[in-house]
């Protein structure tokens, strides 16, 4: 690793702080893309309804 072994302090508490950030972007990302997929779901099975009572 490049960084200092006997660096600040602070610069761990700040990566940290980085990568709590960026695993709950991920999570909310993941949370976004399934209600996505299921919202889609749930319109494709509501115009498949629609069309057996149509034809």
């Amino acid at each position: 690793m490049a960084r200092k072994a006997h660096g600040g302090h602070h610069l761990h508490q700040d990566s940290e702080r980085a990568i709590a950030k960026n695993t709950a972007a991920e999570a909310r990302a993941k949370a976004a893309a399934r209600d996505a997929q299921s919202l889609s779901a749930k319109t494709r099975g509501m115009q498949q309804k629609a069309q057996a009572k149509r034809g």
